[in-house]
This record gives structure tokens, C-alpha cells and sequence, in this order.
């Protein structure tokens, strides 16, 4: 994907990325069509997808850096599950590296050391607490991500601790040092193509176009990208611009109606899927049907169809650099991910975007850490990450560069329905995805040197 924030917008509150807030109703991939039941022989084998034997036995001797002994390789993921306005707010993040971790030491871990989760729960708002212990502690934070990850990066870098995450949101973030994004998302990257083929698809419905966004900092840069991009570019014209609650509306009808007094016909979104679904009831409700909607693929989430359900009447779209779960049957990486979930934690959120990233970032650091043998430092383990260049979590996303944060410009179109999402025929160049990066990728370069680096805490990549 061109953007993660999000997700990543990845994320819930209105982040990119992927999909998020767990659903304790959530049956995982067992009950569809598209999931096949794992086998012994399917989920015991260390190959995922493309990749060859992720994880496995060896006899590793030494205490090689912090948080690496003989047997084991301590690990950190962060998440915000905790944060009581949202419980559960991004649990898959850590269902994703529950079921990695299992897997992985079943195997018999990386080269013999099996890898000792830490979930750090940073519930919005405790993100520098959990970096500080995870800098006393851990080896490399993987597979995670925080909403407000702004926070502690000055007290990452001191320690000199690396990490590999599922999503990235604030550009402080993104803009930092020691870290390797398995689906980059470098600052003032959007992704755009989906808006040149809705542009071309509906071509009145970009001079009255709403946009509804939570009302958290992020979430509102997002949009504020957006939109530049969208007037500047496309000559769209803004009529309606609002911002909602972040922790969720008690009621949707006020912003349906203001939206119907401005004759939106082409609505951006920027939130979650529980928010969103309900805003789509409501428009069910009000009689308000824009000609299009358009949103990030975080909202590729069960909670949208399971909770919308009618209300999806075939104007929601969303980019993704993910198959969507319905076409698993057609990809062994899906398959091995929906069959991984079945065998080591069933009742997890399995059908979510976040936890293909996640579970992509996991597969990263594997490989990473598998090449340096016996002896696993953090220098290595950074160093081979960087010299990946090519990368698709074994098929389970469009090809990525992470050694160089680049974004892919790679997109694929999906429409909500009540049934689930279904892929939009679109112009391809590269399988199912449009891969035409002067089209799809726009980056807007005010403001994007914002991060903190190595040098502003007196450090250097000697001291990795």
C-alpha cells in the first residue's frame, strides 16, 4: 500500500492500514467458504507462502545481545487493547503475534531459540512507560503499533532499540530512525490512485465532496492530505468538512443531514470500522446515498459487513495492497494465515488487515534474524532487514520495499457489501494490482523532515 497509516489508518480512530477493534462475535476464517481446514501437516510446516522454512531447530550457545540467551529471544509488541474508550482497539496486533509465536516455536523457534512474547499494552496513552520497559527488556519490538507512536521515540533511540511494525501512523513516526516497515509508509505518502479511477468513474461527483474524519490529531492530518491532494490535483471541490469523536457519536443523524444540506455526492472517510458502519446505517436511515465513499482499507473489516450489513448498498470502496479474505482460496499465503489462526487461536479476530501487517512484519524479522546464525545481534538482525528490497510477506500483500521505506504505489480496489468485500476490476500491470507508481503515489514533501533521530540523543549506528 501506498499508505498504512492507518494504515496505517491503520488503525482504529480513524487510522490507515488496516482493520481494527476486536469483535468478541468474531468466528475467525472457520465458517467461510474461502478457508480451508488446516491440517497437521499444513500448519506444522515452517514454509508460508513463498517463504521456505521460516522457522526451525539449531543449537545456539551465548548470550549475544540484550534479551538473547541460549534458548530464547525476548521480543516486544505494542498495541492499545487497554484503552478503556475502545477496549480491545487493536487486539489483533497481538492475536497476530500470539499465532506467529506459537508456530514459530513449534518449529523449534529461530535457529534453535524460541521467542519470549512480550505484549505491551500501551492503551493509547501509556506508549513512553511501555517503550522504557521494553528498553530494559526486549530485543526488538516487532509486529506492533501504537496510535499516538509519536510518543517515546527519543526514549527508542536512546536505547538503541530497533523494531519491525505493523503499522506506523504519526509522521514523528515515520520520519525516525531503527526501524524497518514491512509495508512502508514514508512521511506525505498517499495513496492516490484509487482517487484518479473514482475521479474518472463518478466525474460530478467531485464538485460537492464531503469529509468526515475523528477528531484526534492524526487522524485529522490524514484527511488534511488528503484533501490537499483531492483539490490540488483532481480540482475536486470541498463542500462539507466535519469532524467527529473520536471514541465514537452517540448519534450519526446530525452528520447525515448536514451532508444531505450540502448535496455531498462524494464522501472521505477517516475512522474505524464500528464508527463507520454505523454512519452507514444512519444514511440507510436518512435516505442519503452519495455516489461514492471512499476509505482506507483498514475499513476491510468484518465488524463493517457484520454490523452495516443492508446499509452497504455499493458505493463504499477502499484501496488495499491486500487481497481481500473472500479470495483466500486463491492464495497459499491467506490460506496458511487463515489456517494458522484456526489451529493456535480460533476465536481471535482473524479477518482484519492490521493482522495480515502485523503478521507480515513477523515473517520479516524471521528472516532477518535466521540469516545471522547462531550469533543474533540487533546490528544484524537491522542490517539483513535493510538489504530486503522485495517483499510480499510470502504473498500476502503487493511487492514492497522496506530496505528503503519506499512506498509501493501498488493498489487494488474493493467494494463493501453485505457479504463481505469484493475486488473491483481496475486496470492491472502486476497480478491484481495497478502498480503504476506515477499515477498511484503522491507525496507531498512540506514537512516531511519532522521525526527524531540517532543524532538528536548523541547516538549513531556505531553504538547498534
Amino acid at each position: 500500500m501506498g499508505r498504512t497509516r492507518v494504515v496505517a489508518v491503520l488503525l482504529c480512530l480513524g487510522l490507515v492500514a488496516g482493520a481494527c477493534s476486536r469483535s468478541d462475535s468474531d468466528e475467525g476464517g472457520a465458517s467461510d467458504a474461502s478457508t480451508t481446514t488446516a491440517t497437521a501437516a499444513e500448519t506444522t510446516s515452517a514454509d508460508f507462502g513463498t517463504l521456505k522454512d521460516v522457522c526451525g531447530p539449531g543449537d545456539p550457545k551465548g548470550s549475544t545481545a540484550q534479551g538473547v540467551d541460549d534458548d530464547s529471544i525476548q521480543v516486544g509488541t505494542f498495541s492499545d487493547p487497554g484503552f478503556s474508550g475502545r477496549p480491545g482497539l487493536n487486539q489483533e496486533l497481538f492475536d497476530s503475534a500470539e499465532v506467529f509465536t506459537k508456530w514459530c516455536n513449534d518449529l523449534g523457534g529461530i535457529n534453535g531459540r524460541k521467542i519470549a512474547l512480550h505484549e505491551r499494552d500501551t492503551a493509547l496513552t501509556n506508549v513512553q512507560a511501555r517503550t522504557v520497559e521494553a528498553c530494559a527488556q526486549d530485543f526488538f519490538l516487532v509486529g506492533g503499533g501504537a496510535v499516538f507512536d509519536n510518543i517515546g521515540i527519543k526514549d527508542r533511540l536512546e536505547c538503541m532499540l530497533p523494531m519491525i511494525p505493523g503499522f506506523m501512523v504519526t509522521p514523528e513516526a515515520r520520519d525516525s530512525d531503527l526501524f524497518v516497515n514491512p509495508q512502508p509508509s514514508p512521511p506525505g505518502a498517499i495513496s492516490i490512485g484509487d482517487y484518479r479511477w473514482l475521479d474518472k468513474k463518478y466525474p460530478d461527483a467531485g464538485k460537492k465532496i464531503g469529509v468526515l474524519t475523528g477528531d484526534i490529531q492524526t487522524t485529522v492530518k490524514v484527511a488534511n492530505d488528503d484533501t490537499k491532494f483531492v483539490t490540488d490535483e483532481l480540482g475536486w471541490d470541498v463542500v462539507y468538512s466535519d469532524r467527529y469523536p473520536a471514541a465514537g457519536q452517540v448519534s450519526w443523524s446530525p452528520y447525515v443531514q448536514a451532508m444531505k444540506d450540502k448535496g455531498v455526492k462524494g464522501l472521505i472517510w477517516v475512522g474505524e470500522p464500528e464508527n463507520f458502519a454505523k454512519l452507514q446505517l444512519a444514511m440507510a436511515d436518512g435516505g442519503f446515498k452519495p455516489e461514492f465513499i471512499r476509505a482506507a482499507p483498514n475499513q476491510a473489516d468484518s465488524q463493517l459487513t457484520e454490523i452495516a450489513g443492508p446499509a452497504l448498498v455499493g458505493n463504499t470502496y477502499m484501496y488495499s495492497g491486500n487481497l481481500p479474505f473472500e479470495e483466500a482460496k486463491d492464495s497459499p499465503a491467506l490460506q496458511k494465515y487463515l489456517e494458522l489462526f484456526e489451529k493456535y487461536k480460533p476465536d481471535a479476530k482473524t479477518k482484519a488487515f492490521l493482522g495480515l501487517n502485523a503478521f507480515s512484519a513477523w515473517l520479516l524479522f524471521a528472516q532477518a534474524a535466521k540469516q545471522c546464525g547462531a550469533d543474533l545481534t540487533r546490528r544484524c538482525v537491522y542490517d539483513n532487514a535493510k538489504k530486503i528490497h522485495s517483499w510480499t510477506g510470502g504473498g500476502l500483500h503487493a511487492a514492497s520495499d522496506p530496505g528503503n521505506n519506499k512506498a509501493s504505489g501498488c493498489y487494488l480496489e474493493l467494494l463493501a457489501t453485505p457479504k463481505g468485500f469484493e475486488r473491483v476490476k481496475i486496470p492491472t500491470n502486476n497480478g491484481p494490482f495497478n502498480c503504476d507508481a506515477k499515477r498511484n503515489g503522491f507525496v507531498i514533501t512540506e514537512g516531511s523532515d519532522v521525526g527524531t533521530h540517532l543524532s538528536d540523543v548523541g547516538k549513531t549506528m556505531a553504538d547498534l
